[in-house]
C-alpha cells in the first residue's frame, strides 16, 4: 500500500483581504487607514534612501526634506500613489515594493557613481548606450577582478533574495479583493495621470509651482539637487525628444540670405589629416604650474592656435560631433548624445564638404564600429570608407 506523506498535495491557501477569518489586516479595525499609513511610511523611507545614496550626504538629505521650498514630500506622495497602483495590478498589498525599491535604489547608485566620476547626473538618455557600458565590462574584469567578482556576487545574491521574497510574499499575503483593487486604481490612475500632465518643463503649471517643483533645465546639477533625483530624472524624460522650432521649414532655411564670401583655393590640394586624441592636452596651460622641459616641443613648434574641448573625462562622441559638423551641442537637451539619438539621415559634415571639393573622405578608429554607433553615423556624415577594429 502506498504511503501518503502528511501535507503532500496541499495547495497554498489563497485568502481574500475582506475575509476577517484570516486575521489579515483588512479584517481588523481601520484597514484602509493602516494600509495607507504603512504605504506612506514605506515611500518616505524609500525616497530618503534614494536621496541619501545619490547625494552621499546624510545631513544634506535631511535638509532636503526639512526645507519647505523643496519637493521632498511631493516625491513621497507620488511614490505612495505608484505603490498603491502597482499593488492593485499585482494583486497583493505592498508587493509593489519588491519591484520599485530594487529598481529605484539601483538607479540611485548608478546616478551617484556617474556624478562621482563624470560630474554629471544620470539622465534617461544614458540608457540609450547601455551596449557600450556592457562592452566595457571585460575591461573592468581585467583591471579590477576583485571588484568585478564582488559585483557579480552582489547581483546574484540580490536577485536570489528578490525571487525568494517574491514567492514567500505571494504564499503568505492574501489576495486583494476585486473591490479593493478597483478602489486603488480609481484613486491612483487619475492622480498619476494628472501629475504626468504637469511635468512638461516647457509649459507653465500653477499646480507644479505649488508643489515646489521648479524645473531648472539649464543647470542640471542644481535641478537634481533642488528637485531630488526622482523628479529631476522624470523632468528629463521629455528632453529625449527635440522638437523643431516654430517656423522651421526647408523654405525658411532657403530664404536666409547668404553672405558674399570670396575664397581662393590652391590648384594643388594638399592631403588633410585630422587626428583627434582624447587623452592629448597641453599641461603647461594649467594655472600656476611650470613644467620643464617642454613635454610637447614638436607640437608646439608646428601648431597654430588652440582648440578647447567641450567635454572632459568622456563623451568622445560629442566632441567628434561638434568637430566634424560644426554644430553645437549647446542647443540640445542636457545629456544628449547626437550619435545615438539624432543622426539618422545624411548630415552635412567636414567629410561631405571635402568630397564636394574632390577629396575622398576616409575614417579610421581603433575601436569597434558599433561603439557610439560610429558605423552608421560615419556613413551619414559622408565618409567613403570606415576602418575600425573589425
Amino acid at each position: 500500500m502506498a504511503r501518503i506523506r502528511k501535507g503532500a498535495g496541499k495547495v497554498a491557501p489563497q485568502f481574500l483581504e475582506d475575509d476577517p477569518s484570516t486575521g489579515y489586516l483588512p479584517g481588523r479595525r481601520w484597514p484602509i487607514v493602516r494600509y495607507g499609513l504603512v504605504t506612506l511610511l514605506a515611500s518616505a523611507i524609500l525616497v530618503f534612501a534614494i536621496e541619501w545614496i545619490v547625494r552621499g550626504d546624510f545631513s544634506g538629505t535631511v535638509a532636503f526634506f526639512l526645507q519647505p521650498f523643496k519637493p521632498g514630500w511631493t516625491t513621497i506622495i507620488v511614490f505612495a500613489l505608484v505603490l498603491i497602483g502597482l499593488d492593485a495590478v499585482l494583486g497583493r498589498s505592498h508587493q509593489s515594493l519588491m519591484i520599485v525599491a530594487p529598481l529605484t535604489l539601483a538607479l540611485a547608485f548608478v546616478g551617484h557613481q556617474k556624478s562621482h566620476y563624470l560630474g554629471d547626473p544620470l539622465y534617461p538618455t544614458d540608457f540609450l548606450y547601455s551596449r557600450q557600458i556592457m562592452a566595457l565590462m571585460p575591461l573592468l574584469v581585467r583591471e579590477r577582478p576583485l571588484t568585478a567578482v564582488a559585483i557579480a556576487i552582489a547581483i546574484v545574491a540580490g536577485l536570489s533574495l528578490l525571487v525568494y521574497g517574491w514567492r514567500l510574499w505571494r504564499r503568505k499575503v492574501p489576495i486583494l479583493s476585486r473591490k479593493g483593487r478597483l478602489a486603488r486604481l480609481t484613486l491612483t490612475v487619475p492622480l498619476l495621470a494628472f501629475f504626468v500632465s504637469i511635468m512638461d518643463y516647457a509649459t507653465f503649471s500653477w499646480t507644479r509651482d505649488r508643489l515646489q517643483i521648479i524645473p531648472i533645465m539649464w543647470d542640471q546639477k542644481e535641478n537634481y539637487a533642488s528637485n531630488g533625483f526622482a523628479l529631476a530624472f522624470a523632468l528629463n524624460v521629455p528632453m529625449a525628444h527635440v522638437s523643431a522650432p516654430a517656423g522651421y521649414s526647408d523654405k525658411a532655411i532657403a530664404a536666409i540670405a547668404r553672405p558674399d564670401v570670396t575664397a581662393s583655393v590652391p590648384d594643388e590640394k594638399p592631403d588633410i589629416i585630422v587626428v583627434m586624441s582624447e587623452s592629448f592636452w597641453d599641461p603647461t596651460k594649467l594655472p600656476g604650474v611650470t613644467i620643464t622641459p617642454d613635454p610637447i616641443p614638436n607640437v608646439r613648434a608646428l601648431r597654430s592656435g588652440y582648440m578647447f574641448s567641450p567635454e572632459f573625462g568622456g563623451m568622445t562622441a560629442n566632441i567628434e560631433f561638434e568637430a566634424l559638423t560644426g554644430f553645437s551641442n549647446a542647443f540640445l537637451p542636457a545629456g544628449s548624445i547626437p550619435y545615438q539619438q539624432y543622426v539618422r539621415t545624411p548630415t552635412p559634415s567636414l567629410a561631405t564638404f571635402l568630397k564636394s571639393e574632390g577629396y575622398r573622405a576616409r575614417a579610421i578608429h581603433p575601436g569597434t564600429n558599433w561603439f557610439w554607433n560610429r558605423g552608421a553615423v560615419y556613413a551619414d556624415f559622408g565618409f567613403s570608407d570606415f576602418r575600425s577594429e573589425e
